[in-house]
């Protein structure tokens, strides 16, 4: 194989790479979706005045149901991208999305609780997941591309 066949075969494995990459989401929005309902799920169990035993049953089926969501999620993902594949940038976009999520969910269980509103944590957590559902796609779909173009750039 000479230079130029050797620089083909390299550019067509990078193109295949950067097709794979791009046709699936750096995460699936299924997880963290499900991820934001555990949470929800913990804060429902946590409100003020839930019994303990009902509390504790229903936090041992929260922890079962994350534990198959992630069981799930790792058997069920065909890719993944090496970290060297991922620069600063896509994980400051990743950390600035998830704590947009957890402040937005923060500031809403706060304002709702200073109304007085029942269940102010469970409903804030639900927002957060809707938010989570509604922008994780556009996040995950970004960081596939930018991770791409770090596969077209080359070492």
């Amino acid at each position: 194989m000479n230079a130029d066949e050797a620089a083909r075969s390299l550019a067509t494995i990078r193109d295949t790479q950067t097709r794979a990459v791009r046709s699936q989401p750096w995460f699936p929005t299924w997880y963290v979706v499900g991820v934001a309902l555990f949470v929800t799920g913990i804060q429902f169990v946590t409100e003020p005045g839930m019994p303990v035993p009902v509390a504790g049953a229903l936090g041992v089926l929260l922890v079962a149901a994350l534990g198959a969501l992630v069981a799930v999620f790792v058997k069920t993902r065909r890719m993944t991208a090496h970290r060297s594949l991922l620069s600063p940038g896509e994980f400051v976009l990743f950390g600035v999305w998830l704590a947009a999520c957890v402040v937005l969910c923060l500031v809403l269980a706060l304002r709702l609780q200073a109304a007085e509103i029942a269940y102010a944590r469970t409903y804030a957590a639900l927002v957060m997941t809707v938010f989570m559902a509604a922008t994780g796609p556009l996040v995950a779909r970004g960081i596939s591309r930018r991770i791409a173009r770090n596969i077209e750039r080359g070492p």
